[in-house]
């Protein structure tokens, strides 16, 4: 058996090495050219980052507007009826709800750069819809358009369009009660070898008092493009030819992994090693879970920040039960426009807390419980008023400009909260130094109003070597789907998703199919910004001696389940990983046991 192996690896080598050979002497630049598609993240999948003047835009995307007397708002949406691909879309919105007028023809929109072939043709695609707040069947039914352009020289100025093309969108939704998404498609004929693809909102009137929402998804553009053929550090492409089978040995000398052309007639699969990126450890945030103190209503540890205006601010120790997640205390900050007359729109509060020690490039997971409370119901209002954010910067940098909204749409009446909801993200540290920080943000100047954020169990942990997530996300497969699709719309390779799957036939995916599928890890302050997808393997379960926790009757006994770190099991039952790690007597904090028993104390 170890002979065969041997000479299959030499055989797939020497396969891969006549590939690439041949595609190098066929091509003076190293590319091969192919059907493709050209536009990074347009399903928004890829993750977004805070752009100022904008807001929440989706990486590999620029974002314009034209200014006025007039609010603009860029945003990941998350709510299923407005999303075409996956789980987010861009949302812009255009709001004049804070003036008594207002300019006409102001304009917000996306725009991204793509290399091209001059002269061939190439397919555009989107879906979207236009949402307003109470429309009026009398207002003109054109008021609002969206368009789609293109500068022909690669230039990023949208002014620059002189091919603006109106979509033939006419349905304009009730805010809260979409009908469903529409959807475009186009040819054209590439100008040059580079253009850049402009989408835009159209507010044709100066009218006051409207909220017009517009949500993007799915957006495509195919056509001949370049394959780079280049092998990247970790990995080596393989160009499959059309009838046959390569067999790749995986770095780690494990067994092979058969690699066969992808079902979409795709051009190339990616191997790349799988990496360990557990995260875990000590939590690197003093008082995270703020049984540590507080000082003038702050937990000790953090500093807080407002930005004033006509509102009132308070930070508070709570130690009301239904809203503490980890231990008697948790932070509460409240933002209040009770007694004024008028308020100001875009107010925010918040603490931030400085972290050294840090490896700059290193994979981090910040995880946080907490909640949404106000005074009264407020039905009619918008369900996203208040939202909260988390940021991080290198100290050096000092103000924190990558704010990016947590998922937390539930907002629950004071006297009556709801559950706590965690949020977990990860993210590349900037340097070894950092300010991390969290805020509330009350974004219209509406009075009477008492907004009270509750934050607890805050952690922040270091991930594994390599950086890579070991963590794993799912993905149902649709109608039209092959892997190789999935695989561009996950940001990883038909090699791993079989790997990642136990999939033998490349070729047989079916609908409904639940696949495993690697998850984003999201770098914080790149130039320019992107997210770094790890197409990565779990990595497998370390067999120890599970430890021997101290007796004590005052236990609540978990025991650990697959895909499980102490980081997940703190945060789930209200500790800290130090308190599971001395009370269980754990060596490596990074290294538990399928079915081990652990002891949570009461």
């Amino acid at each position: 058996m170890k002979s065969w192996r041997n000479k299959q690896r030499i055989v797939g080598v020497a396969l891969v090495l006549a590939l690439l050979g041949t595609m190098v002497l066929g091509s003076a630049s190293g590319l091969a050219m192919g059907s493709v598609e050209l536009l990074k993240n347009g399903n928004f999948e890829s993750g977004f980052r805070n752009v100022p003047g904008c807001g929440m835009v989706g990486n590999s995307w620029g974002c314009f507007t034209n200014g006025g007397t007039i609010d603009y708002g860029f945003y990941d949406d998350q709510w299923a009826p407005v999303v075409k691909d996956g789980k987010n879309s861009q949302l812009i919105e255009m709001n004049t709800m804070q003036y008594a007028a207002s300019e006409p023809n102001r304009y917000a929109g996306i725009y991204q750069t793509v290399s091209l072939v001059k002269g061939a043709n190439y397919t555009f695609k989107l879906s979207g819809g236009m949402r307003e707040r109470n429309p009026d069947p009398n207002d003109d039914p054109f008021r609002y358009r969206v368009e789609w352009g293109y500068t022909p020289d690669g230039s990023t100025r949208w002014a620059n369009v002189t091919n603006w093309v109106e979509l033939p969108w006419d349905k304009i939704d009730e805010r809260t009660s979409p009908t469903g998404l529409l959807n475009y498609s186009t040819t054209f004929q590439a100008p040059s070898s580079k253009a850049t693809i402009f989408v835009r909102v159209w507010k044709k009137w100066g009218s006051a008092y409207k909220e017009l929402d517009v949500n993007f998804d799915a957006i495509s553009l195919v056509g001949k493009g370049a394959v780079v053929i280049k092998p990247p550090k970790d990995g080596v492409i393989v160009v499959p030819p059309k009838d046959g089978v390569i067999v790749v040995p995986p770095a780690d000398g494990g067994d092979s992994v058969v690699v066969v052309p992808p079902a979409d007639g795709g051009d190339s699969v990616v191997v790349v090693p799988p990496t360990d990126g557990t995260c875990g450890g000590a939590n690197l945030l003093a008082n995270g879970n703020f049984e540590s103190g507080f000082s003038n209503g702050v937990g000790k540890g953090w500093a807080s920040f407002t930005n004033g205006g006509a509102a009132a601010y308070g930070f508070y120790d709570e130690q009301w039960k239904p809203v503490i997640k980890d231990g008697s205390n948790g932070q509460l900050i409240e933002i209040n426009t009770r007694g004024l007359a008028a308020a100001d729109p875009d107010r925010f509060a918040g603490i931030y807390q400085t972290v050294s020690g840090l490896k700059n490039g290193a994979t981090y997971e910040l995880s946080l419980w907490g909640l949404m409370r106000e005074e009264a119901a407020h039905p009619d209002e918008d369900p996203y008023r208040y939202r909260v954010e988390w940021g991080v910067a290198p100290k050096s940098a000092g103000t924190v400009t990558n704010w990016t909204e947590l998922s937390w749409n539930e907002i629950s009446l004071r006297t009556a909260p709801g559950p706590m909801t965690q949020y977990t993200v990860k993210f590349v540290a900037p340097s070894d130094k950092v300010v991390l920080a969290v805020r509330a943000w009350k974004k219209w100047g509406t009075v009477q109003r008492e907004l009270n954020v509750n934050l607890d169990a805050i952690q922040l942990v270091q991930c594994g070597s390599g950086g890579g997530s070991a963590e794993c996300c799912y993905y149902v497969v649709k109608s039209g789907d092959s892997l190789g699709v999935i695989a561009r719309k996950n940001g990883t390779t038909v090699a791993v998703l079989l790997r990642m799957n136990g999939i033998k036939n490349p070729n047989k995916v079916y609908v409904g199919q639940k696949l495993r599928v690697p998850c984003a890890v999201v770098v914080i302050n790149p130039e320019p910004p992107v997210i770094v997808v790890p197409p990565v393997d779990p990595p497998p379960v370390v067999v120890v001696d599970p430890a021997k926790p101290a007796s004590d009757d005052q236990c609540v006994w978990v025991v650990v389940k697959g895909g499980d770190t102490l980081g997940k099991i703190a945060a789930a039952n209200g500790t800290s990983v130090a308190v599971i790690v001395s009370r269980n007597e754990i060596k490596n904090a990074n290294v538990i046991m399928v079915g081990q028993k652990l002891c949570i104390p009461k």
